[in-house]
């Protein structure tokens, strides 16, 4: 749904635009980013006002996409699915209460696992050259420590989550580290 709606945003940029210097390919790609990071925004908001844990599900919304960006993972084959899983298990989450020693441990195995798998899959998801890969994983790692200090119970289950997320691309899609 999502890439079908963006293919279509695109090729009538193209048609109003002819010149533009993007090619078309480009327009829909970007598209597809701008359109599912609205949709995981917008599914979850409503989520949210359903469940009245708005707060948290922005925690873990932002503490996922922040430490994904760094270190890749496991990707869903469709933007529309992605969105749908996103926001709901986001939202799902947020439900979740947890006590300062569940905190630490879900902290503990998010950086285990960007310690052992990141960088995982981001070869076609960046323009960051190999060379850069091992700060990538630095900076995931200095993000998820910081959570020994600030202590959010949303910010370990984002960071465990991705931790998940990096293992299935290694172990599911067999991918390599760097």
């Amino acid at each position: 749904m999502i890439e079908a709606a963006a293919w279509r945003i695109a090729k009538h940029i193209k048609s109003v635009v002819p010149d533009h210097p993007a090619p078309i390919e480009n327009l829909n790609h970007s598209l597809i980013i701008s359109i599912n990071f609205f949709t995981v925004i917008g599914l979850a908001a409503l989520g949210s006002l359903f469940t009245g844990h708005g707060k948290e599900a922005a925690i873990i919304l932002i503490s996922f996409a922040v430490l994904r960006q760094l270190t890749g993972g496991l990707h869903l084959e469709s933007s529309t699915w992605c969105a749908v899983a996103t926001a709901g298990t986001a939202t799902l989450l947020s439900l979740v209460s947890l006590g300062p020693v569940s905190t630490i441990l879900l902290t503990v195995i998010g950086l285990i696992c960007v310690m052992v798998f990141a960088p995982a899959g981001i070869e076609d998801q960046t323009i960051i050259p190999e060379r850069f890969y091992p700060i990538l994983k630095v900076a995931g790692i200095i993000i998820i420590s910081s959570n020994f200090w600030i202590g959010s119970t949303f910010a370990a289950i984002a960071f465990f989550a991705q931790g998940v997320m990096l293992a299935a691309y290694v172990f599911y899609k067999g991918g390599e580290t760097k």
